[in-house]
């Protein structure tokens, strides 16, 4: 499995400054080729870091909100070939097709006629496509619908991915034990915000999970300015024992059953 950071930051302000970009995720194993969270930019940095978007087999989206969402709809058409043929998969949070009281829709009713499959996904619910297995794991955030996924790929690996959610007990439980946990960790410690994940959550939600490794991400503007998401990272493998390190723009890691994670920088 490798992990391609197409951007690693969260929140407004990082959208419009891009202080840190706000792409998100590629996962690649095998044949699969999966896009998590196309935030503001996803097309363009995938172009640019030569992860051809027009191979993604799924898109990923955990809610409505434009840093996890925005590309959405023209990752899709990439999927799909230009629109031309009906391929591949998107497994999201119910509002991101259907919006809710909070928000409209991320993706429009043509393109969600785009893919072979679609899945929208509540909290517990899981789904097998393209031989991949996703789970939908409950978060708290101001979209009601947001869920985090556990995804489960051919080769027996398992990633966790926990959007944007707020502590509360037992949000680790469904992760646990995961080869990789990547964490939506937008403010550092003693800096709390509702509806997000502070460092501090980060540390109660890997004493629950207990995953092989760690990575944070989705940073804000207090995480950049305030600390440095190294610093914190390094605090929280301290304290919690689970290898963690902070991800960077552009940033690659590789991992792989049984064996440790590696990490390499640069253009694709």
């Amino acid at each position: 499995m490798e992990v391609f950071f197409l951007g690693t930051g969260g929140g407004r302000f990082a959208i419009v400054t891009q202080r840190r970009r706000t792409g998100g995720v590629r996962i690649l194993s095998g044949k699969v080729n999966l896009h998590v969270d196309p935030g503001p930019g996803a097309l363009a940095y995938s172009v640019e870091q030569r992860l051809d978007p027009r191979k993604i087999t799924g898109v990923l989206i955990t809610h409505v909100h434009p840093d996890h969402a925005n590309d959405g709809n023209v990752m899709l058409e990439a999927m799909t070939g230009g629109a031309v043929r009906r391929q591949g998969f998107l497994a999201c949070a119910r509002s991101v097709t259907r919006g809710n009281e909070t928000a409209d829709p991320a993706v429009s009713r043509y393109h969600r006629k785009l893919p072979s499959r679609v899945a929208e996904l509540k909290a517990g619910e899981k789904v097998s496509m393209d031989s991949v297995e996703v789970e939908a794991v409950k978060a708290v955030h101001y979209d009601p619908d947001t869920i985090g996924f556990k995804v489960k790929l051919p080769e027996g690996e398992t990633l966790g991915y926990t959007s944007d959610t707020e502590y509360f007990e037992g949000v680790g439980e469904a992760y646990r034990s995961v080869d990789l946990l990547i964490l939506c960790s937008m403010r550092p410690r003693g800096a709390p915000l509702k509806w997000h994940m502070s460092v501090d959550d980060a540390v109660k939600i890997l004493e629950e999970a207990r995953p092989r490794r760690a990575v944070l991400t989705h940073f804000g503007m207090r995480m950049l300015y305030d600390t440095t998401p190294q610093e914190e990272a390094r605090y929280v493998e301290k304290v919690t024992g689970v290898p963690t390190q902070a991800a960077e723009d552009n940033m690659k890691i590789k991992v792989e059953k049984g064996r440790s994670l590696t990490e390499f920088f640069g253009g694709g």
